[in-house]
């Protein structure tokens, strides 16, 4: 069975391969009241059952966090677009700071 389709196949059933999931570790789940841990769901989904659960109780938390700590969520699939554009910034980022450093 190739690898595309053993990632396709999640608990008996299908899932898409190219949707990004999260998954709640279970050593956190005490932080997200109503979302099962050890679950794989879509992101987007899971993103917005944390946005919910903030919106009851606010954060302090900057505007730049990420909604899906990565301390606190498991990930596969495919990356979103967001993601993608988060890591070409930061490495532009890195670039543009080790520029910096090197001419002081």
């Amino acid at each position: 069975m190739s690898d595309d389709v053993r990632a396709g196949l999640a608990g008996g059933r299908r899932v898409r391969a190219d949707v990004r999931q999260a998954l709640l570790k279970s050593s956190v789940a005490h932080l997200y009241p109503g979302i099962p841990p050890g679950e794989w769901q879509p992101a987007a989904v899971m993103v917005n059952q944390v946005l919910a659960l903030r919106s009851r109780a606010p954060t302090t938390g900057s505007v730049r966090e990420r909604v899906l700590d990565p301390e606190h969520f498991e990930f596969r699939g495919r990356l979103s677009a967001g993601a993608l554009d988060d890591q070409r910034r930061s490495r532009m980022e890195d670039r543009l700071q080790q520029r910096s450093t090197v001419a002081e």
